[in-house]
This record gives C-alpha cells, sequence and structure tokens, in this order.
C-alpha cells in the first residue's frame, strides 16, 4: 500500500531531502509571487491552475476528516487492519481536543504550481521544491497513496499504513493532535515521472490514483502569533 515505483521508495516514504531552486525557474517566480505582501487571496484563487482531480482529492480529506472527528465509525472496520487500539485512542483524544482538519488554499495554490512546473520533470524534485519551501515554518510530513476513484474510504487505512511506517512515535503524536493544515494533491499513474530521462519507472496500471497528503504543522519555535486569522483556511 502506497509504494509505486521501485526508484528512492525510501526517499518518497521518508524525509524528503533538502532541495534546490532554481531562481529562473517557473516554480521560484510563481512561490515568489504567491507568498508576497499585499497580494489579494481572491486573485490568488483565480490565477491557480485547477488540478483535475481536486474533487477527489477533496473527497479524500473529507473521509480523513471524517474519520479525524467521528473515529467510532471507523471502528469495526479497523479491527480488519489492525488499527483498532489507535482508533479508540483517537475517540478518547476527540473528547477533549479539535481534530477537525483544514485546508490551506495558498498551500494548495504553491503545491499545484509545483506539480504543474514543466521545468521540473521527477516527481521526488517536486517533492523536494515543496518541502523546501515550507522548511522555515512548518514540519512538513509528505504521504503518498495509492487508490481508485470511488473507494475514498479504503485510502484512511493506506495514510495510517505508510504514517506508521514512517515513523511509529510519531504516528501516535500526529493522529492524538492537531494537524495545523492538510492538503491534498492526485496525479494519474500515467503522468508520474520518477526519472528526467525516461518513464522507465512509472506505474504501469492507469487505473490507480496516487494521492500525495501534505501534512503541516508549525514549527515549536515559531511565533504564529500573525496567523491567528487566516482567510485562506478552510474545513469540509
Amino acid at each position: 500500500m502506497g509504494v509505486c515505483c521501485n526508484c528512492d521508495k525510501q526517499d518518497i516514504l521518508t524525509e524528503i531531502k533538502k532541495g534546490s531552486m532554481a531562481e529562473g525557474s517557473a516554480t521560484y517566480h510563481n512561490f515568489k509571487y504567491y507568498t508576497s505582501d499585499g497580494v489579494n487571496s481572491e486573485k490568488i484563487l483565480m490565477k491557480q491552475k485547477e488540478n483535475p482531480l481536486k474533487e477527489y482529492s477533496l473527497q479524500l480529506f473529507q473521509e480523513f476528516n471524517k474519520f479525524r472527528t467521528e473515529p467510532q465509525s471507523f471502528y469495526a472496520e479497523s479491527i480488519k487492519y489492525n488499527f483498532d487500539d489507535i482508533v479508540k485512542e483517537i475517540i478518547e483524544a476527540e473528547k477533549e481536543k479539535d481534530l477537525k482538519l483544514k485546508w490551506s488554499t495558498k498551500k494548495e495554490i504553491i503545491i499545484n504550481n509545483i506539480f504543474n512546473d514543466q521545468n521540473v520533470k521527477q516527481i521526488k524534485s517536486k517533492l523536494i521544491l515543496i518541502k523546501e519551501n515550507f522548511e522555515s515554518i512548518y514540519d512538513l510530513i509528505i504521504l503518498f497513496v495509492q487508490g481508485n476513484i470511488g473507494n475514498t474510504k479504503e485510502s484512511i487505512w493506506n495514510v495510517l499504513d505508510n504514517l506508521k511506517k514512517l515513523d511509529e512515535k510519531k504516528f501516535k503524536e500526529i493522529m492524538l493532535n492537531k494537524i495545523d493544515y492538510l492538503v491534498i494533491y492526485s496525479i494519474k499513474n500515467e503522468d508520474l515521472v520518477f526519472q528526467d530521462k525516461d518513464n522507465s519507472d512509472k506505474i504501469e496500471d492507469d487505473d490507480t490514483v496516487v494521492s500525495f497528503y501534505f501534512l503541516f504543522n508549525y514549527l515549536e519555535n515559531n511565533d504564529n502569533s500573525y496567523n491567528l486569522v487566516n482567510n485562506d483556511a478552510f474545513d469540509w
């Protein structure tokens, strides 16, 4: 579950190493524009290039949100996947904490632009750029899962499985506490490129969609008081 290539699987499933962003690239200029002061958020929304699978990504978001806010409805199925223990803990945590997820449109725009930057071909390179753009403010965890449109609930167990493989201690910490933002970007297998020179490592199953989960948590040493009112954040 969630492993979609033989090329650099561990780098994608675990920490995305720091990369570089060329100042002449479209990604750099888009990032500068979208993070500059005084840019109206409504204009930003009009300028973004929509991901054709955004509706599917939002369905995944809603399913994961439901898992965190109504965990009892997932308990019976969690036994099948050996996640009943964590579901029990979420049920208890949800009584005292606000575990509802928020989606940031500004972060979505930056992620969309990097995925659509034709100057950056490799999927790993795109993930490195995304990590680099946010690493000064956020502890960003990037997970990816394979799924099929029409079966969004299955993605929950894939996400949990990948997160637990990443770091079991962090798995509980994330699942039982607030996540500042979650953005999901989905892409067809046929559009994935793992090498610059050719597509020899592309997944051949065209019916499968790969979804990247971007979990944003503020770094502890950052002053986030400026973000108390964030008009780009939505929950569904």
